[in-house]
C-alpha cells in the first residue's frame, strides 16, 4: 500500500487551496427573463432594459457629445422599458398591455413609472453612450396591477371553484419511523444501546403520510402507537413556528411566472392571496418572489429560516399562472396560525424549473 507524506509547505499550500475554495462565496442563480433589449429578473422584482444613442454628427468632437449621447441611450431604453412592462405577466389571463390597453388610467400609471426608472448602469466608448435603465415591481406598479378599490373583487377572492410525491421523502420518512419506534420502545425493533431521537415532522408531505401510518396502526390494533402518531400530526398542524412558505414549482413545466401567481387547493379553492392577504405586503415586498432552487429558497430573507415546503402539482386548468397544492397541505395553510399569518404578510417563495 502507497503512503503519501506532506511536507509542511505542501501542507501550508493544500490548506490554503482549501481555505480558498470554501470561502468563496456562492451566487444564487436569479430568474431572469432575458429580451433582446433588456429583461426582467424575477428573483430581485425589476424590470429593466438597455438603451444606446450617439450625439448628432455635428456634436460629436464636442464638450456636449457625452452628454447628448447619453441623453439620446436613455430615450432608446425608455422606449424598450415601455414594450418590456408591457410584456409582463400579471397573472394568469392578463399582460400588462392588456390593463393599458383597456383603461386610460392604467396607462398614465404605467407610464408615470416608467419615466421614473433609475438609471443602474452608464457607459460611454468610442463616441457610443450605453444606459441601463430600471423600475421596481414592487410600489407604484404593484399598486397598478393590484388597485386598492378592486382588490377584493380582482382576483384576491376566496373563491371556491391520495398523496402524490410522498415517495419523494420515502427515505426521510423510514428514518423518520425507525426513530419513532425507538422512542416507543417497541420489542421488535428495539437495540440495546441505542439512544432514541425524537420524531419530529417537519413538512405537509410527512404529515399526510404519519396520517396514513396512524390509520394503518389503528386498524391493527396498535392503538397507543397511533395516539402517538397523532399527537405528532397535530403538533405539526398547529403549533409549527413556520416563518415563511416555499411552494415548489419545479416539477411543473407549464407554469408561467407571473407578477401576481395564484395558489388554489385541488377543488379549486384560492389560497393565496385572497381576502385575508395584506393589501400593504403584496404591494411593498410583491405578492412572492422567485428561485431555481430549494436549498437558495429556504435561505432568502422572505421566508428564512424555516419555511413550509408544499409541492405544487400542476397548474390550475386553462390559468398557467395558478398553481395547485394538495388539500391536505391547504388545510395546514388554512389552520395553522404561524403560516397563516406569515404567508398573508407576503412571505412567499416559489422554485420554479430552470
Amino acid at each position: 500500500m502507497a503512503i503519501f507524506k506532506f511536507t509542511r509547505n505542501v501542507q501550508y499550500s493544500l490548506f490554503f487551496a482549501l481555505a480558498c475554495l470554501f470561502s468563496q462565496p456562492v451566487f444564487a442563480d436569479e430568474v431572469i427573463k432575458q429580451t433582446a433589449n433588456g429583461g426582467i429578473n424575477w428573483s430581485k422584482g425589476t424590470i429593466f432594459a438597455h438603451g444606446y444613442g450617439v450625439a448628432p454628427q455635428d456634436k460629436i468632437a464636442t464638450s456636449k457629445a457625452r452628454l447628448l449621447a447619453r441623453r439620446a441611450a436613455q430615450l432608446d431604453a425608455y422606449r424598450n422599458l415601455a414594450e418590456i412592462v408591457n410584456g409582463v405577466r400579471v397573472n394568469s389571463q392578463t399582460l400588462v398591455q392588456d390593463m393599458t390597453l383597456a383603461s386610460d388610467t392604467v396607462r398614465t400609471q404605467v407610464e408615470a413609472v416608467i419615466k421614473g426608472a433609475i438609471m443602474t448602469k452608464d457607459h460611454y466608448q468610442n463616441d457610443v453612450a450605453t444606459v441601463t435603465m430600471e423600475v421596481p415591481m414592487a410600489g407604484n406598479l404593484m399598486e397598478t396591477f393590484i388597485p386598492k378599490d378592486k382588490a377584493r373583487h380582482s382576483g384576491l377572492t376566496s373563491t371556491a371553484n391520495g398523496l402524490s410525491g410522498f415517495e419523494l421523502y420515502h427515505a426521510k420518512i423510514n428514518h423518520q419511523w425507525s426513530t419513532f419506534k425507538q422512542s416507543l420502545n417497541l420489542n421488535f425493533i428495539a437495540q440495546a444501546h441505542a439512544a432514541p431521537q425524537p420524531f419530529v415532522i417537519t413538512t405537509a408531505e410527512e404529515a399526510e403520510f404519519t396520517k396514513k401510518m396512524a390509520h394503518w396502526l389503528t386498524l391493527q390494533g396498535a392503538d397507543k402507537a397511533a395516539e402517538q402518531l397523532n399527537l405528532f400530526i397535530r403538533e405539526f398542524e398547529n403549533t409549527s413556528s413556520f416563518t415563511g412558505l416555499l411552494i415548489d414549482a419545479s416539477s411543473v413545466v407549464d407554469f408561467e411566472i407571473a407578477a401576481v401567481p395564484t395558489i388554489r387547493s385541488e377543488s379549486g379553492e384560492v389560497i393565496y392571496p385572497n381576502d385575508d392577504t395584506s393589501y400593504d405586503d403584496l404591494v411593498k415586498k410583491r405578492p412572492v418572489s422567485y428561485d431555481f432552487d430549494v436549498d437558495d429558497a429556504i435561505r432568502n430573507t422572505r421566508v428564512a429560516i424555516k419555511p413550509m415546503i408544499v409541492k405544487a402539482k400542476k397548474t390550475y386548468k386553462l390559468r398557467k399562472s395558478d398553481l395547485v397544492i394538495g388539500d391536505a397541505e391547504a388545510k395546514i395553510l388554512q389552520n395553522n396560525k404561524t403560516i397563516y399569518q406569515v404567508m398573508h404578510n407576503a412571505g412567499v417563495m416559489v422554485v420554479v424549473a430552470d
